[in-house]
C-alpha cells in the first residue's frame, strides 16, 4: 500500500511538471488530458469535430491539437480554458454534441505520450481530431435554435465553417454572426430554395447539414501519407480519405464518373497537403483528380499527365472541359483560382489551377488543345528560387484561400 501511494504521488508530480500552473485537485480520475490514449479520448474527439472544434481522424490520441480544441470549446462555453477535459467539460461537450460519452472512461486511456504527428484540417488550428462518420449529420448537435445577426459562439463558428467550405462565405470563422455571415446565409438559402431572410433557423440549419452530408463529408478511411516539418503546420501526417463527392473514382485506372453530379467537400475533411511530401509521391500518370471550384460550384475530372514542380493534367472529357471553362467565366486564362482537389487516394486538399491549354496532350477528344497545371502547397522559399513568378503566384493563391478557410497563416 505504501508503494502504491508513493507511485501515485510520483505520477501526480509528473503531471504537475507538465502543467506547472494547474492545481493538483484538477487531476481527477475521470479527467482526460494531454498524453492520454484510448476510447474515451476518441469519443471526446468525435464530439469536438461534430461541433467544429477539431478536424482529421479520431485517433484516440490526446495530442497538442486535441488539447487546443478542448481549450477552444471551454472558452466558447465560458469554462476555464485549461485543456483538461474533466467531468464538467465532458458533460457539456456531449450535451452540445447530442451524443453520449459511452461507457469508456479516461481510466482506460493510456498515459503514454502522443506520437506528435498531427494532420492539418480546414477547421481553424485543429488537427489530430476526428472526422467521424456521422459527425456531419449532426453539425449542430440537434440544436436548431435560430442564429441571427449578433449571435456568437461555437454554433456560429460551425455555421461559418460550412458556409466557407461551400463557397458562400469568405474570411475566417470567428464565431460572430455579422453582416457578411448574414449575406452568406442568404446566399445559401437561395441555393437551397429557402426564404432568403438571413436567419439561420431550423430549416436552414438542417438544409446545411443535408448539403454537407451529400458532399460525402462523413466518410473517412484514414489513409496516411508522410509529413515533413519543412511544410510547417499545414502539412499532413495522415490524409483522411473522404468520399467528398458523388462522382466515383478508381485509384488504379483513374476513371471517374461524370463530373456533373460531383460536389465539394466539407471543410472538416480538407487537408492542406504538401506537394513534395504528401501529394506527389502518391500520384501516377493516368490517375484522376477531381476538382471542385467553390465560387462557381463547378466540378471536373482531370487525368494526370506528368508531374514535376507541379502536376500537369488534362480534362478527361469534353464535359469536364465545359465545366472547367464555366468555372473560369467561359474563357481560357492563366489567372489561377484556388480549388479543392480530391486525390486518387480519396483525400481532399487545396490547390490552384487555371484554364489555359498549352503544349502537349494525350487526350484528343476533350475539346482542350493541350494540358493545364495544378499547383499544390510548396515551401515558399523553394518556390521563389525555382518558380519566382507564376509558381509564387499560385502559392500565394493557395495560402490566401487557406487563410480565408481556417484563419491560419502559413508562414513558410
Amino acid at each position: 500500500m505504501k508503494n502504491t501511494g508513493r507511485l501515485g504521488a510520483l505520477a501526480l508530480a509528473a503531471l504537475l511538471a507538465l502543467h506547472p500552473g494547474t492545481p493538483a485537485s484538477a487531476y481527477k480520475a475521470d479527467t482526460l488530458r494531454s498524453g492520454m490514449r484510448g476510447e474515451a479520448v476518441r469519443q471526446m474527439q468525435q464530439a469536438l469535430i461534430s461541433l467544429g472544434y477539431l478536424g482529421g481522424t479520431a485517433d484516440g490520441i490526446f495530442g497538442t491539437h486535441t488539447e487546443n480544441a478542448v481549450k477552444k470549446f471551454q472558452r466558447a462555453s465560458s469554462l476555464k480554458a485549461d485543456g483538461l477535459a474533466g467531468s464538467q467539460t465532458l458533460t457539456l461537450l456531449y450535451k452540445k454534441a447530442g451524443t453520449s460519452s459511452g461507457s469508456s472512461s479516461s481510466s482506460s486511456s493510456s498515459s503514454s505520450a502522443s506520437s506528435g504527428s498531427q494532420s492539418a484540417s480546414a477547421s481553424s488550428g485543429s488537427s489530430s481530431g476526428s472526422s467521424s462518420s456521422g459527425s456531419s449529420s449532426s453539425l449542430f448537435g440537434g440544436n436548431y435554435t435560430t442564429l441571427r445577426l449578433g449571435s456568437t459562439g461555437s454554433r456560429v463558428t460551425v455555421l461559418q465553417r460550412q458556409l466557407i467550405s461551400l463557397g458562400h462565405l469568405s474570411g475566417s470563422a470567428d464565431g460572430k454572426f455579422g453582416k457578411l455571415t448574414a449575406q452568406a446565409v442568404k446566399s445559401f438559402q437561395k441555393s437551397a430554395g429557402l426564404t432568403a431572410d438571413g436567419l439561420a433557423g431550423k430549416k436552414t440549419l438542417q438544409a446545411l447539414e443535408k448539403k454537407i452530408n451529400s458532399s460525402g463529408s462523413s466518410s473517412s478511411s484514414g489513409s496516411s501519407s508522410s509529413s515533413s516539418g519543412s511544410s510547417g503546420s499545414s502539412s499532413s501526417s495522415g490524409s483522411s480519405e473522404s468520399s467528398g463527392s458523388t462522382a466515383s473514382q478508381s485509384t488504379s485506372s483513374g476513371t471517374a464518373s461524370s463530373s456533373a453530379t460531383a460536389s465539394g467537400p466539407s471543410g472538416a475533411t480538407v487537408r492542406l497537403l504538401h506537394w513534395y511530401n504528401d501529394v506527389k509521391p502518391g500520384l501516377r500518370n493516368g490517375q484522376t483528380l477531381l476538382i471542385y471550384e467553390p465560387s462557381s460550384g463547378q466540378s471536373w475530372n482531370l487525368r494526370i499527365f506528368s508531374s514535376g514542380r507541379h502536376c500537369d493534367a488534362e480534362p478527361r472529357t469534353a464535359e469536364d472541359t465545359a465545366a472547367l471553362l464555366k468555372a473560369f467565366g467561359g474563357e481560357n486564362t492563366w489567372s489561377q483560382k484556388a480549388v479543392y482537389v480530391k486525390l486518387p487516394s480519396g483525400a481532399w486538399t487545396i490547390g490552384a489551377t487555371h484554364s489555359m491549354p498549352h503544349e502537349s496532350q494525350s487526350i484528343r477528344d476533350n475539346n482542350f488543345n493541350g494540358h493545364l497545371c495544378v499547383h499544390f502547397l510548396r515551401d515558399m522559399k523553394e518556390a521563389e528560387e525555382m518558380d519566382p513568378k507564376y509558381g509564387v503566384a499560385n502559392q500565394q493563391t493557395i495560402r490566401a484561400f487557406w487563410k480565408r478557410l481556417t484563419g491560419e497563416t502559413i508562414s513558410n
